[in-house]
C-alpha cells in the first residue's frame, strides 16, 4: 500500500533563522558527567551547544504531521530531529509570507516538545572597550533612558545596525496587547474552522457558510487577516528597533 506523503516547503534552517532573527540560532541541550573534587562525587553537567540545522520541512504522511530538521554538531555529526505538530501548525506553516513569523512557529513547537533542540538568543562572550567624550557618553546614557535600555543594551543595539526608537507609552503597550489579543481570536477561528471541516465534502462544506460565503473563501480571508495583523505587529515593534 503507498502511503500519500505531502511535503510543504524546504528550508535550510540555519539560515532562515540568521535572516529573520539574527538575535538568535539554533542549538542542542547536551549532557556530561563530572567528578567533583569538592564532595568526591559524579554530577551531570548540562550545557548548550551551538548547532547548525540544514534542511528544515514540514510533511504529512499517513495523516500525521511532522516537523523535521537535519542538525549537524560541531564536532560534524549529524542526526535527524522529528517533531510532531498539529494539522494547524502544518498549514500555518505553509501559509505565512514572513519568514520571521514561520521562525516564531518553530520556536514554538520545540519549545513546547521538550526537545534537546531549541532556539536560543544568543550569549555575549566578548567584551567592547572604546574610550568616549564626556559628552557622547551623556547622549547616549540619555537616549538609552529614553528607549527604555540600559547602556549595554542601547550601544549594542547601534553596534549591531539597528536603530533604536523611543519606549512604548502605557498606550501604545495597551494598543498593541489588544492587537495580539485579536490576531488570537483569529487563529482560535481559522483552527476551529479546520477542524470543523477538514473532513466534510466540497458538498457539504457549501452547506456549512457564514454570511453567503464559503469555508474556503474564510479560510483565504482568515489567513490573509492573520498575515496583516502580523505585519501591523512588527511594524509597531520596528519602533523599538
Amino acid at each position: 500500500m503507498t502511503v500519500d506523503r505531502k511535503v510543504t516547503m524546504i528550508f535550510q534552517g540555519s539560515q532562515l533563522i540568521e535572516k529573520a532573527r539574527p538575535e538568535k540560532g539554533f542549538f542542542f541541550k547536551s549532557k556530561k558527567r563530572c567528578f567533583s573534587q569538592k564532595d568526591d562525587k559524579w554530577h551531570t553537567k548540562f550545557s548548550w551547544e551551538p548547532v547548525t540545522v540544514g534542511d528544515l520541512w514540514v510533511d504529512e504522511n499517513g495523516g500525521k504531521c511532522q516537523m523535521h530538521f537535519r542538525v549537524r554538531m560541531a564536532d560534524d555529526t549529524m542526526f535527524q530531529v522529528d517533531q510532531p505538530v498539529s494539522r494547524q501548525r502544518y498549514t500555518l506553516f505553509g501559509s505565512y509570507k514572513l519568514d520571521a513569523h514561520r521562525v516564531d512557529l518553530i520556536d514554538k513547537v520545540l519549545h513546547e516538545n521538550r526537545t534537546g533542540l531549541r532556539i536560543r538568543k544568543w550569549t555575549a562572550t566578548e567584551m567592547l572597550h572604546v574610550k568616549v567624550t564626556k559628552r557622547l557618553l551623556d547622549e547616549l546614557r540619555g537616549n538609552a533612558e529614553k528607549c527604555g535600555q540600559n547602556l549595554s543594551q542601547y550601544c549594542t543595539t547601534l553596534l549591531s545596525g539597528k536603530h533604536p526608537r523611543a519606549a512604548f507609552t502605557e498606550e501604545e503597550l495597551d494598543l498593541l496587547r489588544n492587537l495580539k489579543k485579536s490576531r488570537g481570536d483569529v487563529e482560535f477561528q481559522f483552527i476551529a474552522m479546520v477542524a470543523e471541516f477538514k473532513n466534510k465534502s466540497p458538498e457539504e462544506r457549501m452547506k456549512a457558510v457564514i454570511s453567503g460565503k464559503s469555508y474556503e473563501w474564510w479560510r483565504e480571508y482568515l489567513i490573509t487577516a492573520l498575515e496583516f495583523l502580523d505585519n501591523i505587529k512588527d511594524k509597531v515593534s520596528d519602533n523599538v528597533g
